[in-house]
């Protein structure tokens, strides 16, 4: 049985581009796994709280006090990451706010970015362990993104960091220019939209001459 974990980031809960392109995939996905499951994880219904110094002890291998609890941080990193490696899919939504991804999936990251869970060191060299897992990332952002994307430390970082774990083949619905007007809004969308349809009707060329689409775009949040 094939299983999707989304991951929404917005704090919006309604009118939020990001999880509207959400919707779409996942209704995408179900059609074509009928017999599939979906796990959501909702940012802003149940954020993940930042890392704490006993959480990051205990990550670091620092030994507790022999009648210490363990910290919750571990308990709920152990779910997340037990989540995490389920997935045969990653699907991220994700607006851009200041210039990057919300700080509610950047404290997720840092829950499931975890030695000897998600990535591991061999010879001096990290190794991401979810090789088998594959990523959809919708990131949108409120204006029009300029040519050279400078400012964009939103795609990159999350790209940077599903490899860093292993995951390599992320498909980008990247949406600009959600809160401009209608017309430009409803335009970006219809396009993201198209794309979305495109990533379930068509055989992906081999993994060695793909060309991936990326349209340039974001959430108003």
């Amino acid at each position: 049985m094939k299983t999707l974990l989304r991951i929404d980031a917005s704090a919006r809960r309604r009118g939020s581009c990001s999880r509207q392109l959400a919707d779409r995939f996942q209704a995408r996905w179900t059609a074509k796994h009928p017999r599939g499951r979906v796990v959501v994880r909702d940012l802003a219904h149940s954020p993940v709280p930042h890392l704490d110094d006993a959480t990051m002890a205990a990550f670091c291998g620092v030994p507790a006090p022999a009648d210490a609890a363990p910290p919750a941080g571990v308990a709920l990193s152990d779910v997340l990451i037990a989540e995490l490696r389920a997935a045969d899919h990653l699907l991220i939504a994700c607006p851009m706010y200041n210039l990057g991804p919300p700080s509610p999936l950047k404290a997720y990251v840092d829950h499931v970015v975890r030695r000897g869970h998600t990535f591991v060191v061999e010879d001096g060299r990290f190794v991401g362990l979810l090789g088998h897992t594959s990523a959809t990332l919708v990131a949108t952002r409120g204006a029009i993104a300029s040519p050279t994307l400078a400012d964009d430390f939103q795609i990159p970082y999350l790209r940077a960091i599903l490899a860093f774990i292993g995951i390599a083949g992320v498909e980008v619905i990247a949406v600009d220019g959600m809160a401009q007007e209608e017309a430009v809004r409803a335009q970006r969308l219809a396009q993201a939209q198209a794309q979305i349809d495109r990533l379930f009707t068509t055989t992906p060329p081999e993994p060695a001459r793909r060309e991936r689409d990326t349209l340039h775009a974001s959430d108003s949040a």
